[in-house]
């Protein structure tokens, strides 16, 4: 028989084996494992007006920082268009001068009668005309500037060129996409779960991301959008089963620089409760 200390010691061990089985179990089936795929929105960028590329300053491959002068058009016709503005905004501005001074002076002699209310109401008019001329003609420069400045193409995000469509020489049309740029921000992982999940999350709940291609590298993130509405899944998310099932969307947020996760890339989205 078992001496009263060895029992005491054996109820202890089988004790602590006992927790650790039960606290291995339910760990391991508390943990809500969830398939998805990465989404990178692409930023597609063009030129806001037309003309003939003069030079292209970045390829495909290349980073690139927000505010980079990637391709820039001639800027010949576009320096034309600001200076006859500009000519018309200081033969506008002289005129306004001559109207104003002349209606001020017509109005002190109307107060005395001196002159007729017609030749007042002359000057009254060519004074509101040259004030309408005017500030047409300063909207004409600033309009004109804006289309100087947009011959430089610029970065509008930090980002890698995923495609390049243009070469020096060619005539592009406003609006037309001449780079596409991968951007630098937070990758989204977008999944689905069942409903009986969506009491176990939480938005701001902590994840971790992984691929199969790397199954040792953990990516950390957080649960930043729960859907309010079931919708079905798509087909290349769940399992065959699932595909027909009433799932509700959710939008992991990556927390750090991840340039491993790609476009489209499928991953597991593992939370523990």
């Amino acid at each position: 028989m078992l001496s009263k200390k060895s029992l005491i010691l054996t109820l202890t061990a089988l004790a602590g084996i006992g927790y650790g089985c039960y606290n291995a179990f339910f760990v391991k089936n508390n943990e809500i494992i969830l398939n998805g795929n990465v989404e990178v929105q692409d930023v597609k960028v063009a030129f806001r007006v037309s003309g003939r590329i003069d030079k292209v300053n970045f390829d495909e491959g290349d980073s690139i920082k927000n505010g980079d002068i990637i391709a820039t058009l001639y800027k010949d016709t576009f320096e034309s268009k600001k200076r006859y503005s500009k000519a018309s905004l200081d033969e506008a501005q002289t005129n306004f001068k001559n109207a104003e001074k002349n209606f001020k002076r017509n109005s002190e002699l109307f107060k005395k009668n001196s002159i007729s209310e017609k030749t007042y109401d002359e000057s009254k008019t060519n004074h509101e005309a040259a004030i309408a001329k005017l500030e047409s003609a300063k909207a004409a420069l600033e309009y004109t500037s804006i289309e100087y400045e947009d011959t430089d193409l610029k970065s509008p995000i930090d980002g890698v060129i995923l495609t390049r469509n243009i070469e020096p020489g060619e005539m592009i049309s406003s609006g037309t996409t001449v780079f596409t740029i991968m951007p630098n921000k937070q990758h989204k992982i977008k999944t689905f779960a069942p409903e009986d999940v969506l009491s176990k999350i939480k938005v701001g709940d902590k994840v971790k991301v992984n691929i199969e291609t790397m199954p040792n590298k953990k990516f950390k993130g957080h649960i930043a959008f729960i859907s309010s509405e079931a919708e079905f899944t798509p087909k290349n998310i769940e399992t065959k089963e699932l595909r027909t099932s009433l799932m509700y969307r959710i939008r992991v947020l990556i927390d750090e620089p991840a340039p491993e996760l790609k476009q489209g890339m499928p991953v597991t989205v593992r939370y523990d409760q």
